[in-house]
């Protein structure tokens, strides 16, 4: 009988949805943290389950072909890429199984039954994240920042993350000098007290146009309102200062280092917003926001599509494969001139402003307001006239929907739902209006596969699963993005 703290020599012989090594040993199961198929280790056992045992990696005593090194220094602690050292072409091959086996397990399809189209991914997958989140905390008397360890709330600092977009450090690093110079307090979880939460960094992914959002536990921000805006200041400053400056360039050998510099240089501070977050919580944003600079919003283009992006607004991360998906979406839809579409959970207008030119109309459904005004105004933006934007709770009832669409025939349905996927409703709906083409889009697997079964299999108006295509949206991490395209079964 294993216990905790136990230690066991064990054979990694799969890979977990979740990033850990898979082992078996005298009829148990074992998820090993830091665990690469193909290793034997020497692991430490965490956690005792009934079906289930969990255990650390505390040396490989065999290496698998597929290890690498890892190029971060703080990987191994850091909750974000859990799979930096393994071969990245693996990576690939274990996020395509993992989401075939989820299709046909829990989606219950044979994958004769389907097309899988490709797997894109980007040629060099480094510094494509467009948004930062970075908490800030104090630890001996010092600020530091960086990213919480996987299921906790610690901080690990870092110095450079090969991830996120070039820049983004000396960006922090300004914020650490200016919340040191003017003496603003930093929160603490556990007392409720301080003011600085965290920050969230953006960056256009074609025209290097920043956004700053302070996330700040303050409730007399009028008061305060002209401190914040000489921050602010200054910390554009000092962060131009260190960007043409800085000598510490980014230590990935794939990354070209005058390119960095340059990279780094384009980049535009276009506004600077607080956020109030005064709620004793783990949610990221409170319900007030205060524009200090700029117009509350940075620019960026998909195609020839031009977008304004607030601090709330869903924007896909990934500034290298974004477009390509959109591409994949309209591949999907075979849209022209006569169609209607409908796109649900719309967030500001991307997918529906995108593929709007290509069709008679597009109506987008969402149910956050901020993003149904961005949407709109994104639609004056292009001088886009065929579109319309819904706001609406698609978890609830469908009567507004519904009376949209009575007098309308839609074509195609596009959904890109939050990860847990379609709500019951949304199923329903879509089975009652039984458009001939349904793409849709996916960040968990797991979800979309409960999703197509729903679909495909159970009640009237039954869809058959044609084509499925993968994006690699978040390299390096156990997350991959889903693209299918379902029809009508007329075999029904």
């Amino acid at each position: 009988m294993y216990k905790k703290n136990d230690k066991v020599e064990l054979e990694i012989i799969d890979m977990t949805s979740e990033g850990l090594g898979l082992a078996k040993l005298e009829g148990q199961v074992f998820f090993v943290k830091d665990g690469v198929v193909g290793d034997k280790v020497l692991a430490n056992i965490t956690k005792v389950n009934k079906d289930i045992i969990f255990a650390k990696t505390l040396n490989v005593l065999v290496e698998s072909k597929f290890r690498v090194k890892s190029k971060c220094s703080i990987s191994n602690s850091c909750g974000g890429c859990q799979l930096l050292n393994i071969d990245f072409n693996k990576q690939l091959e274990l996020k395509k199984k993992n989401v075939l086996k989820n299709i046909t397990r829990i989606g219950k399809f044979e994958e004769s039954e389907f097309i899988y189209d490709e797997l894109v991914y980007m040629d060099d997958p480094c510094h494509f994240r467009n948004k930062m989140q970075i908490p800030f905390s104090k630890h001996n008397g010092e600020i530091i920042y960086g990213f919480y360890a996987g299921r906790t709330h610690h901080i690990v600092p870092f110095d450079w993350c090969m991830v996120g977009f070039i820049g983004a450090e000396n960006i922090l690093e300004a914020i650490k000098l200016g919340l040191k110079k003017y003496g603003i307090s930093i929160y603490d979880e556990e007392s409720h007290t301080g003011v600085f939460r965290e920050v969230l960094l953006r960056c256009a992914n074609n025209t290097n146009e920043v956004s700053i959002t302070y996330i700040l536990n303050d409730d007399k921000i009028e008061n305060n309102l002209k401190l914040y805006k000489e921050f602010d200041l200054f910390v554009i400053e000092e962060a131009t200062k260190l960007l043409n400056n800085n000598n510490k360039y980014y230590n990935d050998d794939k990354v070209n280092r005058k390119e960095s510099r340059r990279n780094a240089l384009l980049l535009k501070f276009a506004t600077s917003t607080i956020n109030i977050n005064t709620e004793n919580n783990n949610v990221l944003f409170g319900n007030k926001n205060v524009i200090i600079r700029g117009g509350g919003y940075i620019e960026d283009f998909i195609g020839d599509v031009k977008y304004h992006i607030s601090p709330e607004s869903f924007y896909q991360i990934n500034n290298q494969l974004t477009k390509r998906l959109y591409d994949k979406v309209v591949e999907y839809g075979q849209f022209d001139n006569s169609q209607t579409v409908l796109d649900l959970y719309c967030g500001i207008g991307t997918i529906s402003l995108y593929v709007a030119n290509r069709v008679k109309k597009v109506i987008g459904v969402e149910i956050v307001k901020k993003a149904i005004e961005n949407a709109n105004s994104n639609k004056i933006l292009n001088q886009i006239d065929n579109t319309d934007f819904v706001n609406m709770d698609l978890s609830k009832n469908f009567t507004e929907l519904k009376k949209l669409t009575s007098d309308t025939k839609i074509d195609a349905v596009i959904v890109d739902p939050p990860r847990k996927g379609l709500s019951d409703e949304s199923i329903k709906f879509i089975k009652e209006l039984f458009p001939t083409r349904l793409i849709y889009v996916s960040c968990e697997s797991s979800t979309l596969s409960r999703d197509l079964n729903l679909l495909c299999h159970e009640g009237a108006n039954k869809y058959k699963l044609k084509k499925v295509s993968n994006f690699d949206m978040f390299a390096h991490t156990t997350h991959i993005e889903t693209v299918c395209l379902l029809e009508k079964n007329y075999h029904e």
